[in-house]
């Protein structure tokens, strides 16, 4: 079984690395950068980290094109999350809806195979871990491993590779 120790590491955005908002019953992303806020078992996670390991975030952010968010809070969300996570290597973020049918938008894979074209990485040394059904979608289409942050939300999510928090992955208590 892949673990933490997999070189090249994808995080999700919301949900992984800060809280979801809950709007009307929805999962959603924060809308502005007062809404932003880490998660307790990110900053936990990202206190174990090695060094020798590369984080990427690939996020969709549809906000964006739905004028629901403005993208000056979106950049000042990515800077505080790389100035403050400096193991990140780069944050790379979809800001199409769906009718838009673009190739980055998870579940389609186009982020991460840009990611790793870009950087010369090899497949099957990279791990995409997600809170959404999309977020595996994406990783079984790339071609790479994934894990299921599972959460109150996502329960009904059919895997058999869900992990109950991120630093879980530093021990064999998964």
């Amino acid at each position: 079984m892949t673990s933490i120790n997999s070189k090249n590491i994808f995080l999700d955005r919301d949900g992984v690395i800060n809280e979801v908002i809950i709007r009307d019953g929805v999962i959603s992303s924060p809308r502005s950068f007062n809404q932003f806020k880490y998660r307790e078992d990110f900053l936990e996670f990202r206190n174990k980290i090695i060094s020798n390991q590369n984080f990427f975030v690939v996020t969709n952010q549809p906000d964006i094109s739905r004028k629901l968010l403005r993208k000056e809070d979106l950049e000042k969300m990515h800077h505080k999350i790389q100035t403050e996570n400096t193991f990140i290597t780069e944050i790379v973020a979809c800001i199409h809806d769906d009718h838009q049918k673009c190739n980055c938008r998870k579940p389609k894979p186009g982020m991460i195979h840009s990611l790793i074209k870009k950087h010369n990485l090899d497949y099957s040394s990279c791990l995409l871990i997600g809170d959404s059904i999309k977020d595996i979608q994406a990783a079984k289409s790339a071609g790479i491993d994934y894990y299921l942050l599972e959460t109150e939300y996502n329960s009904h999510v059919k895997t058999d590779k869900k992990i109950k928090s991120l630093a879980s992955l530093f021990s064999n208590a998964q």
